[in-house]
């Protein structure tokens, strides 16, 4: 029996746009709302039913990939072909045919007729859990969260817009702004109005959303941001993520302390006496070891201590490079070191290449870690070292907690590892023995030999007597 469909639908290759426009049969019922489409199953949406839309555009913008329509049932994607292009608030009639998409089901336009001028629909408030769960694909929706982090991408039009929500981090993106520059927005409030674009895997599955603000009205601040915020007090760094009644609100903090370690564009690790932080950070601005540090960032959960995210810094003075902590490989596994810079004796086991970073293995007792230079800048000293020397190798130290732990004095953490700075980190302390563990076998195999070549020739030397 042939398929139902095939007396009523037919394509045609147009070479339009490189690829395809579906030809309508006028005899099959047409889908006209929005809600029947996002019902079909993807096998059915596949199956291109005919459709008739009349609604509003939501948002568009071909440089991002994103068209997408409402009516009065709900929000959908349109799949454009040889279409006109479009502005958000247009009243339009779209006819094409139903595809499975790549997440949810969307209408592959064949044509589109602007027949007015409309009202965005009013966006719903919804939770983080249902924007997760994609069941918000394409529609208008509203949510509250902080700024971490704001820039204009000239190349697009488009501002940028990094906010947290309930701990969960996603991007807003428009063309306006409520404040006079992106950099205004950093640790504010704001609520946020657009529709929600689906971010998915090529299994059709959601591994995060993006929210399209398509008025000027679309994001509105709650809190503004501070006019000044190196201006408040600076925290200490054993204060991050400690218990406080009212708990952590999201917002930034200050921190002061000496630089460590520096990586332009990526880290920064500060020391305030008997604490290490990493703060993470897209400033490339250069800074010195031994440079004393205001730093501004938003408090969040590290593999063991505390990190700062979206960090902004700046020098308040100079200072020595700081000396290393030497420690022992107890004092390193009970965790009180992460992030600090510390000294460790060690034994050379082998040299790892890995990708742009070179890797040492070493053992300090019966233990053996890792420690690094990030980046693939190595220098003779590293390279030159022998297995089995004895080193002082220094760096930032890097717990890694595992998965179990206890409160109590008695935990230690699985291992560490140390993030080197420069080749210089590593000092020889003692090359290996010219008299190896290998090289002793090997002479004693050779005079085995010796030994049996000579009782052979005695005996041989008697049985022809």
């Amino acid at each position: 029996m042939k398929n139902k469909y095939a007396t009523l639908l037919m394509f045609a290759s147009l070479g339009v746009c490189g690829g395809w426009l579906p030809l309508l049969a006028a005899d099959e019922p047409l889908i006209t709302t929005v809600a029947e489409i996002r019902a079909l199953s993807a096998t059915d949406a596949a199956k291109h039913h005919p459709v008739k839309l009349r609604g509003v555009v939501t948002f568009y913008d071909d440089g991002l990939f994103s068209r997408f329509l409402q009516d009065e049932t709900g929000g959908i994607y349109l799949q454009a072909t040889n279409t006109l292009a479009l502005q958000a608030g247009q009243m339009v009639e779209v006819e094409g045919v139903t595809s499975s998409g790549e997440f949810a089901p969307v209408v592959v336009a064949v044509s589109v007729k602007v027949t007015g001028e409309g009202k965005i629909p009013a966006a719903k408030p919804v939770s983080l859990e249902r924007l997760l769960s994609g069941a918000e694909d394409s529609q208008m929706v509203e949510i509250t969260g902080n700024v971490r982090a704001a820039r204009f991408e000239a190349l697009s039009g488009n501002h940028f817009i990094d906010i947290v929500a309930a701990g969960e981090r996603f991007t807003v993106i428009t063309k306006q702004l409520p404040v006079a520059r992106p950099d205004d927005l950093l640790d504010a409030t704001v609520r946020v109005r657009g529709v929600c674009s689906t971010l998915f895997n090529h299994q059709r599955q959601l591994f995060g959303f993006r929210l399209l603000v398509p008025t000027a009205d679309g994001l509105i601040v709650e809190q503004a941001a501070p006019q000044n915020p190196f201006a408040v007090a600076a925290q200490p760094m054993d204060c991050l993520l400690q218990f406080t009644p009212q708990g952590n609100l999201g917002h930034r903090v200050k921190v002061t302390g000496t630089v460590v370690y520096f990586q332009p564009g990526s880290a920064v690790f500060i020391q305030d006496g008997n604490h290490g932080l990493r703060c993470q950070t897209l400033l490339r601005e250069p800074v010195q070891l031994g440079d004393q540090m205001e730093v501004l960032g938003t408090p969040a959960k590290g593999e063991y201590t505390p990190i700062l995210e979206d960090a902004i810094y700046r020098k308040v003075g100079a200072g020595a490079e700081p000396k290393a902590d030497v420690v022992d490989l107890n004092d390193m596994l009970t965790g009180v070191y992460d992030c600090r810079l510390v000294q460790i004796s060690a034994k050379v086991l082998e040299r790892v290449d890995r990708g742009v970073n070179q890797f040492l293995l070493l053992e300090a007792g019966d233990f053996i870690f890792q420690a690094y230079l990030p980046q693939g800048a190595i220098g003779d000293r590293l390279t030159g070292l022998v297995n089995g020397s004895q080193v002082m190798v220094t760096g930032i130290c890097l717990i890694e907690r595992g998965n179990s732990w206890q409160a109590g004095k008695d935990w230690r953490a699985k291992s560490f590892r140390l993030l080197m700075r420069s080749p210089q980190d590593i000092v020889l302390v003692q090359a290996p023995s010219q008299w190896s563990y290998e090289m002793l076998l090997g002479i004693a195999g050779a005079i085995e030999v010796v030994v049996l070549v000579v009782i052979l020739g005695v005996w041989r030397k008697k049985t022809q007597l």
